[in-house]
């Protein structure tokens, strides 16, 4: 099987576009499709306000702006029009319109470009990839779609967190079963489907996806810039600041970590969350005073954040991956996970693996980094180089690897710490 040729579609900057950069590095990508590409005004725009900023951050100097086509006018009016607040439902079923919109335009664009069966390949994420899959599927072109969660697995767990915490999400609702479906399609007429994670996969083979249809890739994540320096000397009395990063909403915990920050009040902890909010004016009154939300914060502020913190927590229900796990990491934090998300965390070396849905251990994890500081310097050495194992380029490699054997029969396995 010759190197094969990629087309990749997105929308938005997912993993800091991390698929096209990876198959750049390999020598491998043709054309990245995606909503907006910020081709020019980028140091104008990061000095202004949030939606600016945001705008800046669609660009990577990793994908050549040659081999990027984008829908600029699409993608800032869908911005414009997300403005408003909807329900859980109207927010699936406006992905639903905009990825249908989406897979328009590119289907439009590809249908003008040859492409050989064998030498090309598409690579697509779930709700924006379906009537690009049929077109492919119809020139015999492989497809490959990335279910990036878990799907209505998923959805159900979220739904029971929901009835525990009465009146916490923000968003009233459920994800419609029309927004499943759609991506039951794409599992069912894509070639492969990638998940990132066994929890994810686990996930999909309850709802009847056949394991063989799936290959598990982790999510790849370059290094910072900057190596971080080594771990303070910081004795047991000195406080310790936890980080969150991410959206807050149930799904990824942050009912947990409000509950642990309860028990720990008598202690000299500060946790920070950064994340746009998702929960209820009352569920962040109910957090304790050493819980400071910060909100929605750009690329350069979280970055700042990690070298500021000295843990980071992801008390998450469930993730198909949660690459937020690596950036700190990388930034030399170690972790406290739960086992619903990306294989990343080794336990008692680089973080810390605490049971999902239960402040309690949480609680517990995060006092016993605070009174060990040998334990948490260890782990915060070890951090980094557990990061590097998950580079972009080999992400791809690893991923191109596993398509060869599936083409030629070969069931293939891999584990996170085989990214390396």
């Amino acid at each position: 099987m010759a190197s094969l040729r990629w087309t990749v579609s997105q929308i938005g900057a997912r993993q800091h576009y991390g698929i096209p950069r990876g198959f750049e590095m390999t020598s491998s990508l043709r054309t990245l499709y995606t909503d907006v590409w910020c081709r020019r005004g980028r140091q104008l725009l990061a000095r202004g306000p949030l939606s600016a900023r945001a705008l800046a951050g669609r660009f990577h100097p990793g994908v050549p702006s040659e081999k990027v086509v984008s829908f600029d006018s699409d993608g800032l009016w869908d911005a414009i029009r997300d403005r408003g607040k909807r329900s859980v439902e109207q927010t699936y079923l406006e992905f639903m319109r905009v990825g249908r919109r989406f897979c328009q335009r590119v289907n439009a664009h590809l249908a003008r470009q040859q492409m050989i069966p064998g030498r090309d390949a598409f690579f697509g994420f779930n709700t924006a990839s379906l009537e690009t899959i049929e077109q492919m599927r119809e020139r015999d072109i492989l497809t490959v779609v990335d279910q990036i969660d878990p799907g209505p697995v998923e959805e159900e767990m979220v739904q029971e967190e929901a009835r525990k915490w009465p009146g916490w999400q923000e968003a009233t609702g459920r994800i419609p079963e029309e927004y499943f479906r759609r991506i039951a399609q794409e599992w069912q007429r894509a070639d492969l489907i990638v998940v990132n994670s066994e929890w994810s996969r686990s996930a999909l083979h309850k709802r009847g996806v056949e394991d063989e249809k799936m290959i598990v890739i982790p999510v790849g994540c370059e290094p910072p810039e900057t190596a971080p320096p080594p771990p303070e000397q910081k004795g047991r009395s000195a406080r310790l600041m936890v980080l969150w990063v991410g959206t807050v909403n149930l799904r990824k915990g942050i009912q947990y970590l409000i509950e642990a920050a309860k028990l720990l009040a008598g202690e000299n902890i500060q946790f920070v969350v950064a994340g746009p909010l998702a929960i209820s004016a009352d569920a962040v009154a109910s957090a304790p005073p050493s819980v400071l939300f910060r909100g929605r914060v750009n690329r350069a502020e979280t970055a700042a954040l990690y070298r500021e913190a000295d843990v980071f927590v992801l008390p998450t229900i469930s993730d198909g991956f949660a690459i937020t796990q690596l950036e700190a990491m990388g930034h030399g934090l170690p972790v406290i996970t739960t086992h619903n998300c990306g294989e990343v965390v080794s336990d008692g070396e680089d973080g810390l693996l605490v049971a999902a849905a239960d402040a309690a251990p949480l609680a517990e994890a995060i006092l016993r980094l605070h009174r060990d500081r040998d334990l948490l310097r260890k782990m915060a050495r070890a951090a980094p180089r557990k990061a590097g194992q998950f580079g972009l380029a080999a992400q791809c490699e690893l991923m191109e690897r596993a398509i060869r054997d599936w083409v030629h029969g070969v069931k293939f396995q891999t584990e996170c710490n085989q990214a390396d």
